[in-house]
């Protein structure tokens, strides 16, 4: 399968290899029963090891996109599942060396299993090292669920069940899942503060995508980006260099990032650049009593904290 097809297709692909298989991953922003329960009839013989990554926020349970009975059965089942709050691939893994994406979510419309489904457009891709790894720095990102979390999450969401869907945070507490560690392009501003970026509303986890929300209540807004990776990782990167009495410019800056960042492919320079001018803008509007951004001279950007 090299070039693109249905979600139908893309079932009867994996209804040829699932069976078999030893290892199978699993990567979907949305994880619904249907789904679950048709591949649970693929895996009975094999019993395969299974990685299942989901998004799994707040608003996705509540929603219905995901749902908590699903996960506590795959998890009943054996397999590993975790959440990655900015997940918005579709990759199916089978034993390394075959892998599908496209746009099919791990659920009954997404993987055609009901008359009115989604049409969604799949591909299956080469396994070459740069897409093995790049499903594996996913994998490791996540954070892995276990049943005392899930006790915690549905817990949490008791008290939103009434309310409307914008009250409903994007994002779960640290107390009960942390933030993975892993940086990617979406943890930081795809554009300066205040613009229109499509992909916010693709994505509504993604932490600047809440920050734009937010735009009008700068508090609100100042307490999300104050905790976000984004500024979180580049506020640790001056103390570090502080520590070490070194000036911090905009160059050593990219550097850092171009090293940071776990996508697969890696943005081009020109790209971080403008991740890291938007940032840089954000902290102008909200960390300025953190952080003070200075041009010595005719030199770039340099960072320094405001003690």
């Amino acid at each position: 399968m090299s070039s693109l097809v249905s979600n139908n297709d893309l079932v009867l692909e994996l209804e040829k290899y699932i069976p078999s298989c030893s290892e199978l991953n699993i990567i979907s922003a949305f994880v619904t029963m249907p789904a679950y329960n048709w591949l649970n009839t693929l895996i009975r013989e094999s019993k395969p090891t299974i990685n299942l990554v989901g998004r799994f926020t707040p608003q996705d349970f509540l929603a219905g996109a995901s749902e908590f009975k699903t996960v506590r059965e795959c998890m009943k089942n054996g397999f590993q599942v975790s959440a990655l709050s900015n997940l918005h691939a579709k990759i199916y893994q089978i034993d390394n060396n075959i892998i599908y994406t496209g746009s099919a979510n791990f659920t009954a419309k997404g993987m055609a299993l009901v008359e009115s489904c989604n049409l969604e457009s799949c591909c299956r891709v080469e396994p070459s090292e740069a897409s093995k790894l790049f499903i594996s720095k996913i994998l490791d990102g996540a954070i892995k669920l276990t049943d005392s979390m899930l006790n915690d999450m549905e817990e949490y969401l008791m008290e939103f069940e009434h309310l409307d869907s914008h009250q409903v945070p994007h994002l779960w507490p640290e107390h009960i899942v942390p933030k993975t560690k892993e940086l990617f392009v979406t943890d930081f501003p795809l554009v300066e503060p205040g613009q229109y970026e499509k992909s916010y509303d693709v994505n509504t986890s993604l932490e600047f995508s809440i920050i734009e929300r937010n735009y009008t209540q700068p508090e609100v807004a100042r307490e999300i980006f104050l905790k976000s990776k984004a500024y979180q990782w580049l506020l640790n990167q001056v103390k570090n260099n502080e520590i070490e009495q070194r000036a911090l410019g905009f160059g050593q800056v990219s550097s850092l990032l171009h090293n940071a960042l776990c996508d697969d492919p890696a943005p081009y320079r020109k790209d971080i650049k403008n991740l890291q001018a938007n940032l840089y803008k954000y902290i102008d509007l909200y960390a300025k009593s953190e952080l003070e951004i200075y041009v010595p001279g005719k030199r770039s950007q340099v960072l320094r904290l405001i003690k």
